[in-house]
């Protein structure tokens, strides 16, 4: 199954907060294991931050393929 993923990242800076959009991508189950959307929005979150950084807060929303409609 794929999942798209959506995500904003925002990074506290000591001139403000500043957001952007991560632009849209796919993650495949049968590589990284996915079993969920929660589980495929705890994998992207590492993806966009792997580091764990406290200064950058990542809102990711996953969706399985097979539940958007064309």
């Amino acid at each position: 199954m794929f999942y798209v993923v959506t995500a904003t990242v925002t990074r506290i800076t000591s001139e403000g907060t500043i957001m952007s959009q991560v632009p849209t991508f796919f993650l495949d189950s049968n590589v990284q294991g996915i079993v969920d959307e929660k589980h495929a929005e705890q994998i992207a979150n590492e993806i966009i931050n792997p580091t764990q950084d406290e200064n950058i807060r990542v809102t990711v929303v996953a969706v399985c393929l097979h539940q958007i409609e064309f």
